[in-house]
């Protein structure tokens, strides 16, 4: 697998789906108190970097953030 063009993932089930929904949702919660705690700004800078990366992904999977 080239690193540059990912392949799409595919999921067999509602399930699976459901799951990666609730890793995001977890994900980007923790990413929001994590921010809200920290007084570091590099930490924080990265930390908000990180979010918009999952709220993008939450956006490609269908869930808004």
């Amino acid at each position: 697998m080239n690193p540059t063009t990912p392949e799409p993932l595919t999921f067999s089930t509602a399930e699976e789906v459901t799951l990666l929904a609730e890793l995001l949702e977890s994900e980007h919660a923790r990413l929001l108190v994590g921010i809200r705690h920290t007084f570091h700004r590099e930490y924080r800078d990265e930390l908000r970097r990180r979010l918009d990366l999952v709220e993008r992904v939450m956006k490609q999977a269908g869930k808004s953030a």
